[in-house]
C-alpha cells in the first residue's frame, strides 16, 4: 500500500488571476485616424484586412493604415509591436479568419 505522505498532487489549471480590462472609449468618428491591422496568418487573413481598409477608407475617411502580419498564427503578437500600435494608432484591428 502506498504511503499517501509520499503523493504529489498538481493541478494542471493556472493559478494567476486573469486581468481585467475595460473598454475602451469609441471613437466619435474614423475620418481622418490611422487604423492598425494584424494579420494573424491564418487563411483570408489578409483578404479580410485589404477589404476592411478598402470600405473603412472610402465609406468612414480613413487616411492611414499600419499592417503587421504575425510570423505564425500560433504566438502572440509581439508586445513591441502591440505597444508601437497602441502610441501610433487611434484603433487597431486583429483578424481571426478561416
Amino acid at each position: 500500500m502506498p504511503n499517501e505522505q509520499n503523493n504529489v498532487f498538481l493541478h494542471p489549471g493556472v493559478e494567476d488571476e486573469a486581468e481585467t480590462f475595460g473598454l475602451a472609449n469609441r471613437l466619435p468618428s474614423l475620418s481622418g485616424m490611422k487604423i492598425g491591422l494584424i494579420d494573424n496568418r491564418k487563411r483570408n487573413a489578409d483578404l479580410y484586412l485589404e477589404e476592411i481598409a478598402r470600405i473603412f477608407e472610402e465609406q468612414y475617411g480613413v487616411t492611414e493604415f499600419q499592417t503587421y502580419r504575425k510570423a505564425s498564427q500560433s504566438i502572440p503578437t509581439p508586445a513591441d509591436v502591440l505597444d508601437d500600435m497602441a502610441q501610433n494608432c487611434d484603433a487597431i484591428i486583429h483578424a481571426v479568419a478561416d
